[in-house]
C-alpha cells in the first residue's frame, strides 16, 4: 500500500509535469502585484490590459490543470495495475518454487480428463492435483465468496 501512494507521485516528479504549472501561477503573481502597483483611474487601459493577460493565465491555468488530472489518474491506474499484476506474479512465482513437487491429492484420472494438465501443473504425475491448482481455485473461491457478500454457516 505503501508503493501504490507514493510511486505515482515519484513518476509524476521523474515526467516534471507541474513544471509549466508553477511558471503559470508565478507569472500571474507577476501580474498581479504589478496590477496592484497601478492606480485603475489614472491608467485604466493599462490596468485592464494587465488584468486581461491575468484572465487569459487563469484559463490557461485551468485548462493545464484539467489535463494533469487526466494525465495524472492515467498513471497512477497505470502503476496500481503495475502494482498488483507484479505482485500476482511474485506470489505465483513463490508458491510454484516452494510448492511445485507438492501432490495434495490422487484423482481417478478421468474426473479433469481435458484439463489433467491443469490440475497436476507443475507436477508430472498423472491422476494428481497440485498444490498450486487447489490454491489457486480456494483464491478464487474466497474471492468470489468476499464479494459476493455470501455468508456461509
Amino acid at each position: 500500500m505503501f508503493s501504490i501512494k507514493f510511486i505515482p507521485k515519484f513518476v509524476l516528479w521523474f515526467m516534471n509535469i507541474n513544471k509549466e504549472h508553477q511558471k503559470i501561477v508565478r507569472e500571474i503573481s507577476l501580474l498581479k502585484q504589478e496590477q496592484s502597483e497601478i492606480s485603475i483611474v489614472k491608467e485604466f487601459a493599462k490596468h485592464t490590459k494587465l488584468q486581461r493577460r491575468i484572465n487569459k493565465l487563469n484559463e490557461l491555468l485551468k485548462n493545464h490543470i484539467r489535463e494533469n488530472s487526466s494525465k495524472n489518474s492515467r498513471i497512477k491506474f497505470i502503476c496500481k495495475v503495475s502494482l498488483y499484476v507484479f505482485s500476482i506474479i511474485l506470489n505465483l512465482l513463490f508458491v510454484y518454487y516452494y510448492y511445485n513437487k507438492t501432490v495434495l491429492r490422487e484423482l481417478p484420472t478421468n474426473w479433469f480428463l481435458p484439463l489433467s494438465w491443469l490440475v497436476r501443473w507443475p507436477s508430472s504425475q498423472v491422476g494428481t492435483m497440485s498444490f498450486v491448482f487447489w490454491y489457486s481455485i480456494t483464491n478464487c473461491v474466497a474471492r468470489f465468496l468476499k464479494n459476493c457478500d455470501i455468508k456461509i454457516l
